[in-house]
């Protein structure tokens, strides 16, 4: 008997404290996770150069009566891009990529996702119903009188990349993608810095996401740009994004058939800043090709061609997980 009780309560002092570092654990993750749902929402203020080239603001509503705030540039080739943010920033974030556009005589529009910015929502969904933003935002553009409607295109950064991935594979009038920085499936990008303790902690990350309502399994980048094939579809990320060999899976799932290009010394967005001669042409040379859009506007900046885009070879590697920061620094974006 005094055998058994030594037992049950060597038992207790081995297991008890087991509990208590789990459940510690579970809760400081949850409770990390959760920062990442509250963040600043600064206004965004017209640049000077916008305004002179006939920038507008526009407000937008989606179908789930959320009111979108952004700024459209009027397109001089008929042909236009939607551009779509990533988490805890806002369409300025954006503005080196809508130069490039409309330098190149492109339509854009630049808007504040949900919960971002000027933008009506009560929390970011990291992509879900972010989808409902960018299929709002894609029928605005549709509906102008100076765009071709089969001439729209898609660029979305972080989760801005996965609510476009999303759309553009349901709708085939998306004419071609830019993705910036894309996570492989939004499970994946919710629980992986949170992999050191296994279920534990990856668990207590993912419930503020299931207490939001938010739907993990709707959100897969890695299986959605197979449905946007053969369309043109374009991938790039900095090598110096945590968790480098994350990024092989996706690059080697689309080297058939898209182009991807890893920026060399580029973190999470901050591409503009690491290659502001190559990124900028890169991109136009990628939208002239997939838009199919020759010599227009006489102010539209000349670009040399854009060197051949290699894929990576075929790696085996788990899904890509963007960065957790959520301050953006000089130069580099850190929204997801």
């Amino acid at each position: 008997m005094k055998r058994i009780r030594w037992g049950r309560l060597l038992g207790v002092l081995v297991v008890l404290p087991c509990l208590l570092v789990a459940l510690a654990l579970f809760g400081r993750a949850a409770w990390r996770s959760e920062q990442y749902f509250h963040y600043p929402k600064p206004v965004a203020v017209l640049p000077a150069d916008l305004a002179s080239a006939s920038a507008r603001e526009v407000t937008l509503r989606t179908e789930d009566g959320v009111e979108l705030r952004g700024w459209y540039m009027p397109s001089r080739n008929k042909a236009a891009w939607v551009l779509a943010h990533g988490l805890s920033q806002t369409r300025v974030d954006l503005l080196p990529e809508a130069r490039v556009l409309r330098d190149a005589g492109y339509g854009v529009l630049l808007f504040d996702l949900r919960a971002h910015g000027q933008s009506g929502g009560e929390t970011s969904t990291w992509g879900d119903k972010e989808r409902m933003d960018v299929r709002s935002a894609l029928e605005f553009v549709r509906a102008q009188p100076d765009v071709d409607p089969s001439r729209v295109g898609a660029l979305g950064f972080s989760i801005g990349s996965a609510a476009v991935a999303e759309v553009a594979a349901k709708d085939p009038k998306v004419a071609a993608v830019v993705l910036l920085s894309p996570f492989n499936t939004l499970r994946l990008a919710a629980a992986y810095d949170f992999r050191r303790f296994g279920v534990v902690t990856q668990t207590g990350a993912l419930l503020p996401f299931w207490r939001r309502g938010i739907q993990l399994e709707q959100v897969r980048t890695l299986d959605a740009v197979d449905h946007i094939r053969p369309r043109p579809l374009l991938i790039v990320a900095g090598t110096e994004e945590s968790g480098q060999v994350l990024l092989d899976e996706l690059f080697a799932h689309v080297g058939p058939y898209a182009q991807t290009w890893r920026i060399p010394g580029a973190s999470h967005g901050n591409f503009a800043a690491t290659a502001p001669e190559e990124y900028p042409r890169r991109l136009r040379a990628f939208a002239d090709e997939a838009l199919k859009v020759g010599p227009v506007a006489e102010d539209a900046a000349a670009v040399e061609p854009a060197p051949a885009v290699k894929a990576p070879g075929k790696k085996k590697a788990p899904a890509k997980k963007p960065s957790r920061k959520t301050k953006a620094g000089a130069g580099e974006r850190t929204g997801r």
